[in-house]
This record gives structure tokens, C-alpha cells and sequence, in this order.
């Protein structure tokens, strides 16, 4: 019975431990603003990991920037710590592993929080970037403007559109679609290794119910400075979302030192 007893209370800690990993972190994503272009395969692959490969949707790979408000952020051994909400500004595109598991690749997060910033950095190696962003909400016209604070002559990249749009309400996308290619992503991939291989980590929250915008305008340095050609035309796509609650899970490095398979 002793025996028994004692398995069962390890059991028990393992399954704690692992739903702590898995809902490491809880956020509010708001006013998502998406611009999308499309790019070839082959400006894409010498930028990433050989274990991933571009994900593409009837032949051609994708560039993104994104804008959006962070708020209610709550990470479970830090949950006394009052984050202030901030503003994020990042440039991505769309991969799969070997695994033919879907996700994204992030060549830069510009957020104006600086803790932020660290903490992304040390625990999940990504390339986010301290910058002052200023956020514009009002009506119909959104924007986001960020400049990269810690090198001198800092990088800039805007977004913003206007249209009525923004208050109809929208509808998710289809399987299938080109729509459902660009939002429905849950899991991203760093460079930080554990034991030689990639880190990756899972979002969780309600699909998309984006509404598709007619005008938006991108300026700045945010493909020029990874070493793409800066776009000549306006996005070939672009998606507003209100915005939802977040689940993120623990990168993939904690699960491994955990001794846990990779989450699934």
C-alpha cells in the first residue's frame, strides 16, 4: 500500500508539472493587424534552420509584418509581477518541420517593453528587439510605428490602415483557403537549442475571426535589415482581428530538461 501510495503521489506531481509547461503563460492578443506578401521559396531558404522547411501555399512562400497589442500577461511563476500592456511589431513567414507539423518563423519582434524583451530572448531565443512603438487606435485607422532603441540609428517599420471594416465582425477561415495558411498557426521554432536541436513552443486560443481590409501601408527597414528587398507594392492580403485570450506553453528546451517528450 505504501508502495502505492508513493507512485501515485509521483504520478500525480509528473501531471502537474507538465499542465504547468503546457499553460506556462496566459495573455490577451488586441487589434491584430496582418499585411501579407508573397515571395519565392528561394529567397526564403538559406534564412532558416536546414531541420524546417518554407511552408508554401500553392507554390509560393510568404512574408508577413504584424502589429498587435499585448495585454493581461500573466506568467505562472512570476504571476505577482504587474506587466504594463505594450505594443509588438514582428516579421515572420510560415515553415514546417519534418514532422509536417505547420508553424511560424520570426526574423524580428520589435515590443516596446523592455522585460519583455529579455525574458522572450533568455527563454525562448527569440529575436525580439526593444523599441519605442507608438500605437494609434481611433475609429477606423490603426497604426503601429516602431524604431529599434538600442543601436544607434535604429530600425523603423510602420503599419497602418483605415477602413470601416475594422467593425464588422469577422469570420473564421476555411481549411483550405489561403486565409486559413496565413492565420491558423500555432507553434513557432527559435534558435535556441537544447542538446542540438531547435526550440518551439505552442499557442493556444480561438481561431481567427479576421476581416479582410482593401488598404494598408507599410514603411520602414524591417526586410531590408534580414537581407530581403524591401516590398514595391502593396500587400497582397491583409486581415484585422479584434483579438482573443492566449495560451503559451513553456519552450521545448524546459519540457526536454523535464525529461517529457516534446508536446505534441
Amino acid at each position: 500500500m505504501i508502495s502505492e501510495g508513493r507512485s501515485w503521489k509521483k504520478f500525480s506531481g509528473k501531471e502537474m508539472f507538465q499542465k504547468f509547461l503546457h499553460s506556462f503563460m496566459t495573455q490577451k492578443w488586441e487589434n491584430l493587424l496582418f499585411l501579407h506578401w508573397p515571395v519565392s521559396k528561394e529567397s526564403l531558404e538559406s534564412t532558416i534552420p536546414k531541420s524546417l522547411e518554407i511552408d508554401l501555399f500553392e507554390g509560393e512562400a510568404w512574408l508577413s509584418v504584424v502589429g498587435f497589442r499585448l495585454s493581461e500577461l500573466q506568467i505562472k511563476p512570476f504571476v505577482q509581477i504587474p506587466w504594463r500592456d505594450f505594443s509588438e511589431l514582428n516579421l515572420r513567414t510560415y515553415v514546417r518541420d519534418q514532422a509536417g507539423r505547420r508553424g511560424v518563423w520570426f526574423f524580428s519582434l520589435d515590443s516596446s517593453d523592455l522585460l519583455a524583451v529579455v525574458g522572450a530572448r533568455l527563454l525562448y531565443g527569440l529575436n525580439y528587439r526593444y523599441a519605442s512603438i507608438d500605437y494609434n487606435q481611433k475609429n477606423d485607422f490603426i497604426e503601429y510605428a516602431s524604431e529599434t532603441k538600442l543601436k544607434r540609428g535604429g530600425i523603423k517599420g510602420s503599419i497602418s490602415s483605415s477602413s470601416p471594416a475594422m467593425k464588422m465582425e469577422g469570420e473564421m477561415a476555411k481549411a483550405g483557403t489561403l486565409n486559413y495558411f496565413l492565420l491558423e498557426r500555432y507553434r513557432f521554432w527559435s534558435k535556441q537549442t537544447y542538446r542540438g536541436k531547435l526550440s518551439s513552443a505552442q499557442v493556444r486560443h480561438r481561431p481567427y475571426d479576421a476581416v479582410c481590409l482593401e488598404q494598408a501601408d507599410y514603411q520602414g527597414e524591417l526586410f531590408s535589415c534580414q537581407g530581403f528587398a524591401e516590398p514595391n507594392e502593396d500587400p497582397h492580403l491583409i486581415h484585422y482581428c479584434k483579438g482573443f485570450q492566449v495560451e503559451a506553453s513553456a519552450p521545448y528546451w524546459a519540457f526536454g530538461i523535464a525529461g517529457q517528450a516534446n508536446h505534441r
